[in-house]
């Protein structure tokens, strides 16, 4: 019972809340997809993992766990975000009309066609693709580094990597959860061909473009969780290593403008992942101070010592 107890870090308390959530909603408006494969490969390599972390007595894994949990968590994220293009159908109609006409108020046409139509030579899209692919970099390398930096300064203080790991991926999940509340599947899929694409002019492009075939979806639009999660990692990186915080900047900057201009996002959906980041950020802080709950050091990585 006291090692179920301390597996019970904010993390999987969160993790397995969101499971619970979206397995209610299933099993109220669809419970034949609870036997959908793809609602159960997440699951049983959680709870096979779980059950690794419950047993296992190697010294190596126990001195990484955290990390393990972090990368594990950040890994499976994919199969939770395609899940969302299921689940948004479920209670809510798709509200792209709505967003592609705030963008047709605010600007008198359409940013995601006409960003790309006005700037289409083959090194800008080029940039423009690396820019969007860096969101898929920059989190994991942030969750790499991060232990591999303070390991490499003797700084003894795993309560801050936790409560960082913590912050990014409930972050996610609770984009996810939006996305239920909010469905929407971007300009890609609501526009008609042959606006709806842009043309791959080089490397990047073709990246980008074949990890939208493996593991993009009709979901996921607004808010922007681009926007919002990169936001919310560079806030945490500026607390934690000001150095990564620096180099993320530029990529950031491409991400934000780089969502249009592929046509992941309407115009409206950056907005409103700017908007929603400081207050995705809040609500998850006060939720890391009410689970943080084990009194002793160890189960949380907390450190008293001086580093």
């Amino acid at each position: 019972m006291k090692q179920i107890i301390a597996l019970l870090t904010p993390l999987w308390c969160v993790i397995i809340v969101y499971q619970a959530a979206t397995c209610t909603l299933i099993s109220l408006f669809e419970p034949s997809y609870l036997y959908h494969l793809d609602f159960l490969i997440p699951r049983v390599i959680i709870m096979v993992y779980l059950a690794f972390r419950l047993t296992t007595k190697s010294a190596f894994f126990l001195k990484l766990n955290a990390l393990a949990d972090a990368v594990l968590a950040y890994l499976l994220l994919g199969f939770f975000y395609t899940e969302t293009a299921f689940l948004n159908t479920l209670v809510f109609s798709k509200i792209d009309p709505v967003l592609a006409g705030i963008d047709q108020w605010l600007f008198g046409h359409q940013p995601a066609i006409r960003f790309s139509e006005v700037y289409g030579n083959s090194l800008f899209s080029e940039l423009m693709f690396f820019g969007y692919f860096s969101y898929y970099l920059m989190p994991l390398i942030a969750l790499v580094v991060i232990p591999a930096w303070m390991a490499g300064r003797r700084i003894n203080k795993p309560a801050q990597f936790n409560r960082f790991v913590f912050l990014l991926i409930s972050a996610y999940f609770t984009y996810y959860l939006l996305f239920i509340l909010f469905p929407a599947a971007g300009p890609q899929y609501y526009y008609e061909p042959p606006f709806n694409q842009i043309s791959a002019l080089g490397p990047m492009a073709y990246l980008v473009k074949f990890v939208q075939q493996v593991g993009e979806a009709p979901t996921g639009a607004f808010p922007s969780s681009h926007v919002g999660i990169t936001f919310i990692l560079l806030y945490l990186l500026f607390a934690l290593n000001k150095k990564l915080f620096w180099i993320y900047i530029p990529f950031s900057i491409l991400l934000l403008f780089s969502t249009v201009y592929i046509k992941a996002h309407y115009v409206v959906d950056v907005l409103a992942g700017l908007l929603s980041a400081p207050i995705v950020l809040s609500l998850n802080l006060f939720i890391y101070k009410k689970l943080n709950f084990h009194p002793n050091p160890a189960v949380h990585g907390t450190n008293h010592s001086r580093s």
